[in-house]
Order: structure tokens, then C-alpha cells, then sequence
């Protein structure tokens, strides 16, 4: 059986697998970029998966933006050093004075302290992203800039609102002609009304039941002001020819300075990339992305010029699409592994709880609230409450365990000193090093800060 064999037959299993309708990928090896699909892209109509079909990027779109951003710093002779608030002064208005002092880097390698999950639709108007950064800003943050790593969406919603301000266009503008100053004709945009003059994949939000298909997703995205966090989408093939571009701006074969992450996750973040690890002393950058119906995931394999991108229409495969990209990207390449993990906390060992610390309270960030119980034989309990507006962005309407009331609490394992896992799910707890009191429940890639908020 030759590799493209084998590719196809991987692909059709994980559909088997995971009940996704449709998976299409591009691999690239630095000469040549070949593509491979499988499923059906709109169940409704019978139209397969083809490398000319078009996805959403999700979250893959912050490589973009982060690329976009540091060209428009460099275009007018700046660098990721600046703060944010010296390119857009009227962010000054900040509620929190520290946030002052957080650099565009910070923002892009999720370490600016802004709290992760600011949603709210302002509309479709010129100054929708101009109001959006403004209500972003004003937020207090969750630690001050540069010393805690927590992924945050709303960063990037920022880093477009910068971009603009650099180049005086719209960020999905200047998007669209900078990419197309790379690739020539290209399928990526973050305009829905472009993207679908282009045969697109259908979304699906929940996957199917034995009662009833793949329920299809209820809109094409969240809010317009959003999209620099993950409103991207094209067929895999642009993607990927962009990547190429990618990979020398972002510097992902130099080895960029990366700062540390919590838990088993990621081995690092850079500017708009994060960097996994593929087998001993062998790593992948890349980035995984979810929108309400899709998936997809992209690895640039650290000194070898393999990429792979992978996209799906379903929501739900979030958790898998990410390692089918490792997988295939094993497969071509013969690495093996995935090798041991580093300890869940390196790199912030100051940040270690001593071992008798409760973690017991509830933790609330802007749309989620985390209420820990420790279990007697040392596990803990964990309840999640989501906010119904994240629903109502994501579905247009509202679904279970998001209206108030908690779900019943899940029984996450002890592994590692004051690091907990349950199938899927990771939380680690940490307490800041010149604030006793003030404890963090971190998932492996946002920290939620222990509230003293008594009615919660």
C-alpha cells in the first residue's frame, strides 16, 4: 500500500471513528502541496469532500493575524516590544492601569493577563472592532502582563483592532490583500459573502445519534468584531501554500523564544503559534481551531519542511482534529512517538501550591464559572457553569448547563502534584508567588482565578 493509500484509508477511519461528516487535508513537503478528502462536505445534498471545498480555520486564523500584525508593525518601523497602548492610545482608558504596560508580544503569545472569552456582538458597522477593543481593554485583567500564560481570544480581537490603526483598513481587508499579495488568487477570507461565492463545507454543531443526524450549524460564525480570533476560512491547499509564507515571518524553523504553558498540552507559545511535541526531542508548531460546525488543525514540523492542515465539518472532533494532524504528520515523516511529556508546571515552579493547599472554591473567569471540591481519597470534584451568551454566539440558542445552572460534577484524577485529568480534560492549580491568597485553576490553556464573589 503506497502513502496516499495509506493517508486515505487514515482519513476514512477517523470519519468512522469520530462520526464526522466530512475531513479534507492538505500535506505539503516543500516541494509539492497534495491533497486528500474523504465524507460528504453537505449531507444534505450528497456533495462530496474536494481540495477545492471550502472550511473554516477557527482559531488557525491567530497565525494569520499575528503574521498580518507584525508586518504592519514593520511597515511602519516598529516591533512587538511596543506597548499596545503607544499604536492605540485610546486604550488607555483601561480600567486597569497595569494593562499599560502589556507589549503587542504579550498579547500575541497569550501572556498580556487579559481574561480569555469576551463575547458580544457589535454589530457589522465600520467601528463595530473599534468598540469591541475598547470594552476588551477595559476589563480587569486575570494577572498582571507577562508573568502568566492563559490563551486569550480576546487578544487577538485587539491585535486586528492594532492592525487597523497601522494600516487605516479594515483587518479583513488588509487581510485579504496581503494574502493575495503572497499567493495571487486565493480562496481565504474572513468575509462570509466572499468565502461562499466558493462551494463551502456544511458546519454541524453536534454530532449524530442513533434517533437523528448531525444537527447543522445555526449561523456561519460568531460576531464580525470577532473574526481576528478565528473568523478565517478557505480550502486547506491556500492555507497551506500560505504556511509556507508563515513559516519564514514567524521564524518557526529558528526556534523563536517561546514562553512556557501549563500542563501536558503544548511545550510552548510564540507569537501566534503554539509548538507541540511529535517524539523525543521532535516538535511540531502549529495551532488547532473550532468554530460552531468545524474543525481544524495545522503542523509545521520543526527543521523538516513537512506541513499538514486538516479541516472538518464538525465541531465536535475539536479534541481529535489535532491529533490526526500529529498522526499524519508521524506518518510521513517516520517519527515516533509521542514521547514523555514535561512536568505539567515547568516553567513556573514559583507558581507550585505546597502540597497541604486547599484548591477547594469557585474560580470565575468572564463566561465560566469552575466550582472544586476536594474528594476524600484526594481527586477533586469539578462542576462548570458556562455563560448563555457563549450559547447563544455559538448555537443562536440556548443549550443545557448554560442558562445558571451548574452540571453535575465530573471526578478528575490526582496525577501530579495538584494537577488533576479526566478523559479529555486536564486542570492544574497554582498560587501567584507574592500573593498567597490568590489561587488560579489553569485547563492547560486558560487560567481561571479563585473568586472571593460569595453569590456565585
Amino acid at each position: 500500500m503506497d502513502e496516499a493509500d495509506r493517508l486515505l484509508r487514515l482519513l476514512r477511519q477517523w470519519l468512522d471513528d469520530t462520526g464526522a461528516p466530512g475531513v479534507s487535508l492538505a500535506l505539503d513537503d516543500g516541494r509539492t502541496i497534495r491533497c486528500f478528502a474523504a465524507g460528504t462536505a453537505d449531507p444534505a445534498t450528497g456533495m462530496p469532500v474536494s481540495a477545492n471545498i471550502v472550511f473554516q480555520f477557527g482559531s488557525v486564523t491567530k497565525m494569520v493575524t499575528a503574521l498580518l500584525l507584525i508586518e504592519a508593525l514593520s511597515d511602519r518601523g516598529l516591533d512587538l516590544d511596543a506597548p499596545v497602548v503607544s499604536v492605540a492610545p485610546d486604550l488607555e482608558a483601561s480600567n486597569d492601569l497595569v494593562f499599560h504596560d502589556a507589549t503587542i508580544r504579550q498579547l500575541l503569545n497569550h501572556t498580556s493577563g487579559l481574561d480569555s472569552q469576551w463575547w458580544a456582538d457589535m454589530g457589522e458597522g465600520e467601528g463595530a472592532r473599534r468598540a469591541a477593543a475598547r470594552a476588551i481593554a477595559a476589563q480587569p485583567l486575570i494577572a498582571r502582563p507577562g508573568e502568566l500564560f492563559s490563551y486569550s481570544n480576546s487578544g487577538y480581537v485587539l491585535a486586528g483592532y492594532l492592525t487597523e490603526v497601522l494600516t487605516g483598513k479594515a483587518w479583513e481587508d488588509f487581510a485579504d490583500a496581503r494574502i493575495a499579495r503572497y499567493l495571487g488568487d486565493h480562496s481565504i477570507s474572513a468575509r462570509a459573502e466572499r468565502v461562499l461565492m466558493r462551494p463551502a463545507a456544511k458546519g454541524h454543531a453536534t454530532p449524530p445519534s442513533k434517533d437523528r443526524p448531525a444537527l447543522p450549524a445555526a449561523r456561519w460564525y460568531a460576531p464580525a468584531a470577532l473574526a481576528p480570533g478565528g473568523g478565517l476560512a478557505g480550502t486547506p491547499e491556500d492555507l497551506a501554500r500560505l504556511l509556507r509564507v508563515l513559516r519564514g515571518r514567524l521564524g518557526t524553523d529558528r526556534q523563536p523564544v517561546f514562553v512556557p504553558t501549563i500542563g501536558w498540552r503544548h511545550s510552548g507559545w510564540a507569537p501566534g503559534i503554539a509548538r507541540y511535541r511529535l517524539g523525543e526531542n521532535v516538535f511540531a508548531w502549529g495551532h488547532d481551531g473550532t468554530t460552531v460546525g468545524q474543525a481544524c488543525a495545522v503542523r509545521l514540523c520543526e527543521g523538516r519542511p513537512e506541513t499538514v492542515v486538516v479541516a472538518a465539518n464538525a465541531a465536535w472532533t475539536a479534541l481529535h482534529v489535532g491529533r490526526l494532524a500529529d498522526e499524519i504528520l508521524r506518518t510521513v515523516t517516520a517519527i515516533a512517538g509521542p514521547a514523555d511529556s514535561a512536568p505539567p508546571l515547568a516553567g513556573y515552579e514559583d507558581w507550585t501550591m505546597p502540597p497541604e493547599t486547599d484548591p477547594s472554591g469557585r474560580y470565575a473567569r468572564l463566561n465560566a464559572t469552575l466550582t472544586v471540591a476536594l474528594h476524600p481519597s484526594g481527586d477533586i470534584l469539578l462542576a462548570e457553569t458556562y455563560s448563555p451568551q457563549d450559547a447563544l454566539n455559538w448555537f443562536g440558542a440556548k443549550i443545557a448547563n448554560t442558562a445558571g445552572t451548574a452540571a453535575n460534577p465530573e471526578r478528575l484524577q490526582l496525577y501530579a502534584h495538584h494537577s488533576y485529568a479526566a478523559a479529555g480534560k486536564e486542570l492544574h492549580f497554582l498560587r501567584h508567588p507574592e500573593a498567597p491568597g490568590c489561587l488560579y485553576a489553569h485547563d492547560g490553556m486558560r487560567a481561571t482565578p479563585r473568586t472571593t464573589r460569595f453569590w456565585l
